[in-house]
């Protein structure tokens, strides 16, 4: 049995734009949900928005998103695969490689980022791996362990479980 732990971190923007929320799923080689955690909603004020400037989601995201939540993980993935590019920024923070996963018709982001194509028995369309240079080595393991589970399972459907339980999360004024 795999004991592959993979965390699939995202995040919601809600009351049109001016709420940020962050959201992990934790789940196992079967995408089967271990843990879940979401973030208070960040909402930046406008001098941190002159301050930051163009700086500020990557700030955002990684600082105040996906670092926090990675520390009260009670469950610790081995992978951490995200969508948003921004979330890469998370690599130089810790030692779990942080994985972009793309579809292959998506905007290609950092041409110079490490690439790899994982590519599935099910029919599913082929998807890429992108990280940075601190991972570059693992990549090819990475793409190993994955393509193992896009075999068998959708890995970019655990993205829309995380969104739709973030949703609810906000709905519900949760963490307020």
């Amino acid at each position: 049995m795999n004991d592959l732990k993979i965390a699939f971190i995202s995040s919601h923007r809600f009351e049109d734009g001016a709420a940020i929320r962050g959201a992990v799923l934790v789940a196992d080689y079967e995408t089967k949900p271990l843990e879940f955690r979401v973030t208070a909603p960040v909402r930046p004020t406008l001098f941190q928005k002159t301050l930051y400037g163009e700086l500020l989601d990557e700030h955002i995201l990684v600082e105040l998103i996906a670092v926090p939540l990675l520390a009260e993980l009670k469950e610790k993935p081995q992978i951490i695969l995200v969508r948003d590019p921004l979330f890469l920024g998370i690599n130089a923070r810790q030692m779990i490689p942080t994985v972009l996963i793309l579809k292959e018709d998506e905007l290609k982001f950092g041409q110079n980022n490490p690439t790899a194509q994982l590519d599935s028995a099910l029919g599913h369309p082929p998807l890429i791996l992108k990280t940075s240079d601190k991972f570059s080595k693992e990549l090819n393991s990475i793409r190993e362990q994955l393509e193992s589970i896009y075999s068998r399972r959708d890995l970019l459907e655990a993205f829309s479980r995380n969104s739709l339980a973030c949703q609810e999360v906000h709905n519900q004024r949760l963490g307020e």
